[in-house]
This record gives structure tokens, sequence and C-alpha cells, in this order.
């Protein structure tokens, strides 16, 4: 039975998807419209006042996935050096998640700088550099007053376990960054035999493998990679744009939490 607890953090989280994801598209009509620069502070500003009232763990945990989502977009498919930027950023969220909130607030501050360098964008994005100084930096400034403020003291996510690497903020994130490289290869093993005849007789094997790499985990942080890995199978379909694909990736999302917080039998069900 759903408390009205577990309701609120489903619904919560929801809401955080829904708006990263419709966020993207607007920053995407301002490209499409010309109108990146002018909207740039705005913009920032509606982000900011969106995540302002969520609790602090929440809005930690909101920032970091904005963080991933908006930037991504700006490197996927881009370089090989964009990508390198792009794990950093990731890097940056993961540890602002489990070890401090200043990684979050110091990547959108630095972002700022990789804007500024000259480099060739397509014409839709000819304003980017510019628009990206104004938006990070607001987004960038009301992490920093929040941080200062102590607003996400013991906001970080922690593990109960008594292996010491999980006791501190640098084994959190080193064993989160573990089982995030877990995901990509799982990933791009799954990519490139999924066209193949013998892929069939691969996925029970790949699947086992996934689950075997999660045992050395503690439960709680078990838990937090099953969490992430329904909802990320979920997102997969977010980035078509089509509506009913939106609704699976929401349904997903709602049934990880609701995992994470009843039981792990939602997990096996969705």
């Amino acid at each position: 039975m759903l408390t009205l607890k577990d309701l609120s953090a489903s619904l919560m989280t929801l809401y955080v998807g829904a708006v990263t994801v419709g966020f993207s598209y607007l920053i995407g009509l301002a490209a499409q419209t010309g109108m990146l620069l002018i909207a740039a502070f705005p913009f920032g500003l509606l982000l900011v006042g969106l995540f302002f009232w969520l609790p602090a763990r929440s809005q930690l945990i909101a920032w970091a996935v904005a963080t991933v989502w908006l930037l991504s977009s700006v490197y996927l498919g881009a370089s090989e050096v964009e990508y390198a930027v792009l794990i950093v950023v990731v890097i940056a969220a993961i540890a602002g998640i489990f070890w401090s909130p200043w990684f979050i607030a110091g990547i959108w501050v630095i972002h700022p700088l990789w804007d500024l360098i000259p480099r060739d964008l397509a014409d839709l994005q000819h304003d980017l550099p510019l628009a990206c100084l104004i938006y990070d930096l607001v987004i960038g400034v009301y992490l920093i007053v929040r941080i200062r403020t102590k607003f996400f003291e013991g906001a970080t996510v922690g593990v109960s376990a008594g292996s010491r690497m999980f006791s501190s903020g640098l084994g959190r994130t080193s064993a989160a960054l573990i089982m995030l490289a877990v995901l990509i290869t799982q990933i791009l093993v799954v990519g490139s035999v999924s066209m193949e005849s013998y892929s069939t007789w691969l996925a029970a094997p790949i699947a086992t493998a996934l689950i075997l790499s999660t045992i050395w985990l503690p439960v709680g942080g078990q838990k937090i990679f099953w969490v992430a890995f329904t909802a990320w199978t979920g997102m997969t379909f977010a980035h078509s744009g089509e509506p009913v694909e939106l609704v699976i990736f929401g349904l997903m999302v709602l049934l990880a939490v609701i995992g994470f917080r009843k039981s792990s039998f939602v997990w096996a069900g969705a």
C-alpha cells in the first residue's frame, strides 16, 4: 500500500523528469527561433524557480539530473573532445549526489569557460556560447548561494555499510562511477550485438553478467543501482519525442521509485 510519502516522492520524481525533458525542448525551440540569447537569463531564472521549492535532497538529485540531461544535448554527436567534456560533466553530477553539492555548482560555473573556446557550431547554435554564459551563471550563482546558506547540508546520498569505502564521499562516488562504467559497457555490448543473428543467444549471458557485477555492493548500493537502471531503461524512450514513448518513460521512472521505496518486486514487474 502506497503511503502519502511514497506518492509524494513518486510525483516529485515525475515532476523533475518532466521539467528536465521539457526544458530541453524549450531550449531547442529558442534555438530554432533565434531567441537563445534573449531567453538565456529568463530561462535560467525559470529553471531555478521550478526546482526552488523541492526539499534539499530531492533538489540536489534534480540538479544532478538536469546537469547531465541539459548539458549532454550540447555535446552528443559533436566531437571526441566534447565527449570527454561530457564525461567530466557526468562525473561532477555523480560526485554532487554522493560527495558534495559543490561539484554540481562548480560544473555550472566552469562550463561557460568551455563555451567561450572558439569552435565550429551549427547556424542554430550561433548564439550558444554567450547564451550559455548567462544561463549557466544564473544557475551556478543560485547553487552557490544555496550551498553557502547550508540548504544542502546533509543532502548527499549515503549508503549504510560497514565498509570504509562507502563511509566517505570519495568512496561512494568511486563505487557509483564503477557501476556507471558497468552500465555503459552493457549498453555498448547490447548495441553492438542487437542487430546480429546471434543476439538472442547472448541476451541471458549479458543480463547475468550485469547482475553479477552488482553483488559486491551493499544492499543500499544495489538498490540505488537498480532504481537508476530501471529509470534508465525507460529513459531510452524519451529521446524519440513521441508522446506514447514519453508516457512509457514516465511509467518506468514511476515504477523505479516505487520499487526503491516499497518492494524490489516492482522492479521485476517493470
